[in-house]
C-alpha cells in the first residue's frame, strides 16, 4: 500500500520517470489520493476489469499497468495504466463509475482501507476527466506512488 499517491498524465514514459522522487504535482495536474491508504497498482487491475466487465477474480494480464520508474528505496514508484482501462474510463458515465466504485471499496476495505464508495466516485471521476483531456494529444496516464 502507498501513502502518496498522484495519477497524471505525462507527453512519455521517460517524462513520467522524472517525476519519481519529488511526485508529479511540481510538474502536471494530478488527482491526488495521498488522503487514502491503498495500494494503486491492485486498484488499477481492477478498475480495468470491473470496467470491462469481467467477473470473478480480479484476473491480470498483458495490458497490466507497466513501471516507467522502479521502487527505489524511499518507495517511491511511477508506472503507466493500461490503455484498456484509459479507453475505459474515457466511455465511462458517471453511473457506470459509482457502480465499479460501489463493488471496489468492499474488497479494498477487506484489505484495510478506510474509503467510502463516495470518495472512491470522486477518485474515479477525477482520473476518467484526466484521461479525457489526454485523450487527442501524445499524454498518457501515469501513477506516482510513495510510501
Amino acid at each position: 500500500m502507498s501513502r502518496y499517491i498522484e495519477f497524471f498524465a505525462a507527453p512519455s514514459d521517460a517524462a513520467a520517470a522524472a517525476v519519481r522522487n519529488r511526485g508529479a504535482a511540481e510538474r502536471y495536474a494530478v488527482v491526488d489520493a495521498s488522503d487514502i491508504y491503498f495500494c494503486a497498482d491492485d486498484a488499477v487491475i481492477a478498475w480495468r476489469n470491473l470496467l470491462a466487465g469481467r467477473a470473478g477474480p480480479l484476473v491480470s494480464g498483458q495490458d497490466d499497468p507497466h513501471m516507467v520508474a522502479d521502487f527505489v528505496n524511499d518507495g517511491s514508484a511511477v508506472f503507466a495504466l493500461p490503455d484498456e482501462l484509459v479507453v475505459d474510463l474515457i466511455k465511462a458515465s458517471p453511473v457506470r463509475l459509482r457502480e465499479v466504485a460501489e463493488v471496489w471499496v468492499p474488497a479494498v476495505v477487506a484489505d484495510g482501507t478506510e474509503i467510502d464508495v463516495e470518495t472512491a466516485v470522486v477518485l474515479m471521476s477525477g482520473i476518467a476527466e484526466l484521461a479525457r483531456v489526454a485523450a487527442g494529444t501524445e499524454n498518457r496516464l501515469y501513477c506516482w506512488v510513495a510510501r
